[in-house]
């Protein structure tokens, strides 16, 4: 992993650091940017010209390096330092927004791309925090620790602060939720797994469907695929990988393995799983194929 002062990189010529570059000074630089692009737009934003804005931050990821001011803050050493000046940037944001008279009808989403990189077990070990809170496992993996992220939402004109949506959502929601919010319909054979939850805020939860299976895929080539309370974890390429059921509603941490009591159970979400490989798309709506040839790391397709 390149980590700073890079200098064995830079000497055998693996890759170019600007005499300027300093790895502490990223947020600041990206949400610096960030508030004046906003600065610049607000005007046409209040006159009703919508806008949008991908702020992708460093933190937390590695190398960690919280900024001077923040040292000393927090019960989980550095890492605690970074997620607390990253909340910092975030704030500095949301306040530019209120400075702004745009808070009210700007949508902002604040979410984590995957779960906790491999140190998550050196921070429960010296600090007693656990990044991946109740859920098992981390970054990479297949199992909750490694998929299920924080995802906040505030839109203070349709969205009541402190409301919970209580189903699965996918990242890859982001696009047909968007289309849904501006009353656009996508592109035929676009999103094949992309389900808006606008659904969220939008009326009564009894009159929206329960969003289709969201299919899950480890570093290790492991696929899984969740269903309401149900995730089938399916066996891997190693003889160790076996095939196992969770009921994410009575185990969220996923410790018993229910498989051999759900016949049923696993061959539907077989059945599903196997189904949404080969057509290509989660969406009944949208006909899709796929434009590869079937992974090995499917051993439990049929062929």
């Amino acid at each position: 992993r390149i980590t700073p002062p890079y200098h064995p990189e830079q000497q055998d010529d693996l890759m170019e650091v600007a005499p300027d570059f300093g790895d502490s000074e990223c947020l600041t630089r990206f949400t610096d940017q960030a508030i004046k692009w906003i600065a610049s737009v607000a005007d046409d934003a209040r006159r009703g010209e919508p806008f949008f804005l991908y702020l992708p931050l460093t933190s937390p990821h590695k190398p960690v390096i919280p900024l001077e001011q923040f040292r000393g803050q927090g019960e989980a050493g550095a890492y605690g330092e970074f997620m607390i000046e990253t909340d910092w940037h975030l704030g500095r944001l949301l306040s530019l927004l209120d400075r702004e008279n745009l808070a009210e009808n700007t949508i902002v989403i604040y979410t984590s791309d995957n779960g906790p990189e491999n140190t998550w077990k050196q921070r429960i070990q010296k600090f007693g925090h656990h990044s991946s809170g109740p859920y098992r496992e981390g970054k990479r993996s297949i199992y909750e620790g490694g998929h299920r992220v924080p995802f906040f939402l505030r839109w203070p004109a349709r969205v009541r602060p402190g409301s919970r949506w209580a189903e699965p959502i996918c990242q890859t929601d982001l696009l047909a939720t968007f289309a849904a919010i501006l009353n656009k319909p996508l592109p035929a054979r676009s999103g094949e797994d992309s389900i808006s939850f606008h659904r969220a805020w939008s009326g009564p939860k009894a009159n929206h469907p329960s969003r289709p299976p969201v299919i899950h895929h480890a570093a290790n080539g492991r696929f899984a695929i969740r269903a309401g309370k149900w995730k089938l974890v399916m066996e891997g390429t190693k003889k160790a990988e076996n095939r196992e059921l969770y009921d994410l509603h009575l185990d969220p941490g996923e410790k018993n393995n229910v498989l051999a009591n759900h016949g049923e159970v696993e061959k539907t979400l077989l059945a599903r799983l196997s189904g949404i490989v080969t057509s290509g798309t989660t969406r009944d709506e949208v006909a899709s194929k796929n434009d590869t040839p079937l992974w090995a790391d499917l051993v439990w397709l049929p062929r």
